[in-house]
């Protein structure tokens, strides 16, 4: 069981940091609208941890719009030999990613790492900044309890070889 510390800022790595924009494009179609927009392309990363805070930040975003993205996990995984499948699956379901805030996730672990972390930015957003941090300390208190097990066991075994020691002698 590892011992979660949140709140430190050290367990956090910032993996991403960018800002995008959507392309405007001079609307002839309609008098309503003088532009129309091609929406912000998906963004993506390659996380080491299955712990994550996500933020996203508009601009001209309206007050009462919450989301800033949608965040898929995808392995490095296929068995097919078939070229139509991309080489990765999508592992876990969608997570909804809060605007003008960090949201924390936390995808299923399928002992694959890294992984690709796919944002998609919804379609209404004129502009996007988003940060990605991967929470560190999980991994260091997984492989500390595992060392911890295994020092248990190598003593179980050395109690063991002095009992047949002494009941050789």
């Amino acid at each position: 069981m590892s011992v979660w510390d949140l709140s430190t800022r050290e367990n956090w790595e910032l993996i991403l940091s960018e800002r995008r924009v959507a392309q405007r494009i001079p609307n002839s179609s309609s008098a309503q609208y003088e532009y129309k927009y091609i929406p912000i392309s998906p963004i993506y990363t390659n996380p080491n941890s299955h712990t994550l805070l996500v933020g996203t930040y508009s601009e001209t975003a309206l007050p009462y719009w919450f989301l800033g993205a949608r965040a898929s996990q995808y392995l490095y995984v296929s068995p097919s030999d078939d070229y139509r499948f991309i080489s990765g699956v999508q592992a876990s379901d969608i997570k909804r990613v809060g605007l003008n805030r960090l949201t924390l996730i936390k995808f299923e672990d399928y002992g694959v790492l890294p992984y690709v972390l796919q944002l998609e930015i919804p379609y209404w957003l004129e502009d996007i900044y988003v940060e990605v941090w991967e929470y560190q300390d999980i991994i260091t208190s997984e492989v500390e309890q595992k060392l911890l097990d295994i020092e248990s066991i190598l003593s179980d075994i050395t109690a063991d070889l002095e009992d047949i020691k002494r009941r050789l002698n």
